[in-house]
């Protein structure tokens, strides 16, 4: 599914996968992309008629409607806090309302409304005396006292105590849950990840992601800039789109380890993990001139960047690679 962004003449285009990983230098672009997702298929709404905001969300060079997805945005600690807590419009509402429509309430709310009826009876029996006044309840107020429930984690911690990628996880199982209940398509927007979690952390979340997204129609986005931060996995690398001084596409796994072995300077041998190895450490930083790693990076990163027409910064070192770097 290709997803196209402009911004007046100017247009960003990429893959959109179960799980997408936007990679790379240029954060402004990568920072736009995700507020254009945001303020068309969330609730923004448009003020003026000539706006770059305006129909500026294209996939498959078709102008969708605004509830082809349903968003949820995520780029800091408060706004995962704010889907667990119990708010109208939090994702845990959601799922706690799924849970009260499939079980029987019946017998408990009987129960409760006769111990809540004597309860009051017994207040009221002393409120009586200064006059003909009574306190009275509804039912209702039984449902009130659930949706404000404050949600704490198991040993009365705060949500605040716990980690970011816990936080996270707990979010992922509520989203599934709650697309069980209320399948629909449904973006989620994770916003510089790798300023939230460790580089493990981002694994096990990108990992989580996917096993998600293979139940339902669900999309992933998630954004980072920091070195190695990126799930280079077979099945990953066409998800992944990096925004340098100008854009790559990741091709497909098969495509890109025959481009490095036809185009190496000389006849190399490859393993699938040292291909994905050398891509994780320099996704970063493709379609960026002036990128210089290890020489063996470098020249697969000149390869690619050959193709984008820029040129990079070469280290005065006498290796066989050297030749085809300074060409």
């Amino acid at each position: 599914m290709n997803v196209e962004i402009t911004e007046f003449e100017k247009r960003f285009c990429f893959e959109l996968c179960p799980v997408t990983q936007l990679c790379g230098q240029n954060v402004r672009k990568k920072n736009y992309i995700f507020e254009s997702l945001r303020r068309y298929f969330g609730t923004f709404k448009y003020s003026e008629s000539k706006n770059k905001w305006r129909d500026n969300v294209f996939i498959d060079n078709n102008q969708v409607g605004r509830k082809f997805f349903s968003v949820l945005s995520i780029s800091n600690k408060i706004d995962i806090i704010q889907m667990i807590k119990m708010t109208k419009q939090s994702l845990l509402m959601e799922y706690v309302k799924n849970i009260i429509q499939d079980f029987d309430w019946q017998l408990h709310m009987r129960n409760l409304s006769e111990e809540i009826e004597i309860m009051f009876q017994i207040i009221n029996d002393q409120v009586n005396k200064v006059g003909d006044i009574e306190l009275s309840y509804s039912m209702s107020d039984v449902w009130d006292m659930v949706q404000k429930s404050e949600v704490s984690g198991i040993d009365d911690t705060e949500l605040s105590d716990k980690s970011n990628a816990e936080l996270i996880l707990i979010l992922l199982n509520i989203v599934d849950n709650v697309l069980k209940n209320n399948p629909k398509k449904t973006l989620i927007l994770f916003e510089n990840l790798d300023h939230l979690v460790s580089l493990e952390e981002y694994i096990e979340i990108i990992h989580a992601a996917e096993t998600i997204s293979k139940k339902y129609d669900l999309y992933f986005i998630f954004s980072s800039s920091l070195n190695k931060y990126v799930c280079c996995d077979v099945d990953y690398l066409e998800g992944i789109s990096v925004f340098g001084d100008v854009h790559f596409q990741m091709p497909e796994y098969n495509r890109l380890y025959l481009f490095l072995k036809e185009n190496y300077p000389y006849e190399k041998e490859f393993s699938n993990e040292h291909v994905q190895e050398i891509i994780c450490n320099i996704i970063q930083n493709i379609g960026q001139s002036n990128f210089l790693n290890t020489v063996e990076e470098n020249v697969v990163c000149k390869l690619i960047n050959q193709t984008l027409l820029l040129d990079d910064k070469i280290p005065d070192e006498k290796m066989p690679e050297m030749a085809f770097l300074k060409a």
